[in-house]
């Protein structure tokens, strides 16, 4: 009678079971790995982790996410998981999703879906650290996942580039040297100021936080293909650069 403490909702195979008897979810769990993104980011803000509590809720921190967690253990087959909703910030910026995840020991698995954005697989340990998540973190730029762009498949369109420096940035002037950029109407590259090289023109905005913006675009009158190879030769150019630490870029 007063054995069976699972409380089953729902039916056919997936059950939802009540969380009193899966203690071995509730915790702090460090994340070591997420596919697509390096330890620096993961730990942007802090130590990138997912905080499991004992009454349905928990909150995770990684990059610039913040976010508080919905949860429920499920039961699919003989396999057993929590599956979790979200809602927080990214970059200030609202954020909703979902999730789930697994635990063998002290290692978790699982995934996270930002709706409408990115993917990422991850892994955490769980560790004896409880006061992890920050008073107040600071406002920071959210830079995208660690990839190598120029392996990608460019298009002949128009494109943005984010690139995060190494400390101390240099100079757009001296950025823009490094690559070989030529300025237009202006001595030298400067804020908020065109430059060409090749078959590109390229648009530099402010340094913000380490970060800067390009605008990529075809010159007149430059054919397509030619277009596409002299990006893929400027975004390498720009990963081989020692005070670039990472590049990404997005079609517009």
């Amino acid at each position: 009678m007063g054995m069976n403490r699972k409380a089953v909702r729902g039916r056919g195979s997936r059950q939802v079971i009540s969380k009193r008897t899966e203690s071995p979810y509730v915790g702090t769990w460090r994340i070591t790995e997420m596919e697509g993104w390096d330890p620096a980011y993961i730990d942007l803000t802090g130590p990138g982790y997912v905080a499991i509590g004992r009454k349905d809720t928990g909150f995770m921190q990684y990059g610039a996410v913040e976010a508080d967690l919905d949860y429920r253990i499920e039961e699919i087959g003989n396999t057993q998981r929590l599956a979790f909703s979200f809602q927080g910030f990214d970059e200030g910026d609202p954020i909703s999703g979902r999730g789930w995840a697994v635990v063998d020991g002290d290692k978790m698995t699982g995934r996270i879906h930002i709706h409408r954005g990115d993917e990422a697989p991850f892994q955490a340990v769980k560790t004896n650290q409880t006061n992890v998540r920050p008073a107040s973190a600071p406002k920071v730029i959210r830079l995208p996942r660690r990839t190598s762009p120029a392996g990608h498949g460019l298009e002949a369109r128009v494109y943005s580039a984010e690139v995060l420096f190494q400390q101390p940035s240099p100079s757009l002037a001296r950025f823009s040297r490094d690559l070989d950029v030529a300025p237009e109407l202006v001595p030298e590259i400067e804020e908020d100021s065109w430059g060409t090289r090749d078959s590109l023109e390229i648009c530099f905005q402010p340094i913000n936080r380490r970060k800067l913006t390009l605008h990529i675009q075809r010159a007149h009158f430059k054919r397509k293909e030619t277009y596409v190879r002299d990006l893929q030769r400027f975004l390498k150019d720009m990963e081989s650069l020692p005070y670039v630490q990472q590049v990404q870029i997005k079609m517009q």
